[in-house]
């Protein structure tokens, strides 16, 4: 009976670590940057919107990026998600976001996208890589680059 109690009490103890080490990971953040961030959504307007995170996906559920792809083990003939989440200014609408794909330096598709107030607005771009060869992927807003994706797509 003894040896039970200890065993479940080296558990609790062990858990209680665990979840100590995993709160003091993720720090808060501090009170200026709170500040910063308030701002900018209610004052950023003219600023545009921020591209928090992008990602190239095998598969999206709800749009979130369920399974990521490796870009340098891409199959001629698979569709590609381009994952995306931006930050964009209360009362904000934006629509000049394009996801770009090139194929060897030449342009094969342009995608419009339009964007409007959120502090978590996810979008996802969905395009099949019909060749084998370099391909480059570009997140932009209007003729800015925003995020940039080099895969290599295999036969």
């Amino acid at each position: 009976m003894i040896r039970n109690t200890y065993g479940c009490g080296r558990i609790v103890v062990g858990l209680a670590l665990l979840l100590a080490l995993n709160s003091a990971a993720v720090a808060a953040p501090s009170a200026k940057m709170i500040r910063e961030v308030v701002d900018y959504y209610y004052n950023g307007q003219a600023k545009g919107p921020i591209l928090a995170e992008a990602k190239l996906c095998k598969s999206v559920k709800n749009y979130e990026c369920t399974e990521t792809i490796d870009s340098a083990n891409v199959k001629k003939g698979e569709t590609i998600n381009v994952w995306m989440r931006f930050f964009v200014p209360k009362g904000a609408n934006y629509d000049d976001i394009f996801v770009e794909y090139k194929y060897d330096g030449i342009p094969r598709r342009l995608t419009p996208h339009a964007i409007e107030s959120s502090i978590r607005y996810r979008l996802v771009d969905k395009s099949k890589v019909d060749k084998a060869g370099n391909w480059t992927i570009t997140v932009k807003k209007g003729i800015t680059k925003l995020k940039e994706f080099k895969i290599s797509v295999a036969k």
